[in-house]
């Protein structure tokens, strides 16, 4: 029913809740190795990973790659869609732009999370006239998504990491004034734990634009390893048709191998209880 994902990239990450680095055909061998379906690769650049060979990879190991994720421009590069800066804008989406390309060519999707930036606390109208050029910026990724087939997963994220965009209503709110046929919503369980008021009702009311789902325990680590009630997520995932990856984005806590492991067998044990 469900593909699980690893998340993965071929750069430092330093504090990223990525499980594999370096290598990535070694990535994607631990993730078919371990019982995995697919690996969501996170670039700093399009260019880090050589196309050709993400795609053998992909066949040799029959694994998916649902999206590839674009916070690293923003944390190591400082590139976000709200930037005052349109010439730092600009880049952002030039940046968006390769990830793009390149997902229009191993068929995954593109990851819209950090990049989406912070208003800051100037005045309401300031706040406002920020907000609205880094829609645009997000329009126009869209565009240059659509003709190549390419969905945008708009990622929601909890109110230290973004001021904007913290919940799925808000996520929604978002994309029906964007208003773009290839945007979806991405919903990632540890910033639901912060944001959420019902985890199951919001999922439940976003379920026409849920594109994506990371599943991450309350600690940011995997599944299983915090108080997060998995049995019930996966009930409401089923209960609205979902049918996509559940990516671990998590720690790669005590070790990537270990929290993969850990992280599937959790999953699985909480669609076992839900079946019963």
């Amino acid at each position: 029913m469900f593909r699980i994902a690893v998340t993965a990239t071929p750069s430092p990450a330093p504090g990223a809740p990525i499980l594999l680095r370096g290598d990535i055909a070694e990535a994607f061998r631990q993730a078919a190795e371990l019982g995995c379906q697919g690996v969501e690769l996170h670039l700093r650049r399009a260019d880090d990973v050589d196309v050709q060979v993400v795609k053998r990879l992909a066949a040799d190991y029959a694994l998916g790659i649902p999206t590839l994720g674009t916070g690293m421009a923003a944390l190591q590069d400082g590139l976000t869609f709200s930037d005052p800066d349109a010439a730092v804008r600009a880049r952002a989406v030039e940046r968006v732009r390769g990830h793009v390309e390149l997902a229009a060519e191993v068929g995954s999707a593109v990851t819209i999370g950090s990049v989406s930036g912070r208003l800051g606390r100037g005045e309401e109208a300031q706040r406002r006239a920020r907000r609205a050029r880094a829609l645009e910026c997000l329009a126009e990724v869209c565009r240059l998504a659509e003709p190549r087939g390419v969905t945008v997963l708009l990622e929601p994220l909890n109110r230290y990491e973004c001021d904007y965009v913290n919940t799925l209503a808000e996520g929604m709110r978002v994309a029906a004034e964007v208003g773009a046929p290839n945007l979806r919503l991405l919903a990632d369980t540890f910033h639901m734990n912060i944001e959420e008021v019902d985890l199951g009702a919001s999922l439940r009311a976003a379920a026409s634009r849920l594109g994506h789902v990371h599943l991450a325990d309350s600690n940011r680590q995997a599944p299983g390893y915090g108080h997060l009630d998995f049995a019930a997520i996966l009930d409401t995932l089923v209960g609205i048709g979902y049918q996509g990856y559940l990516a671990m984005e998590v720690f790669p806590t005590p070790d990537a191998r270990r929290a993969i492991q850990d992280g599937v067998a959790a999953i699985h044990a909480a669609l076992e209880s839900r079946a019963k």
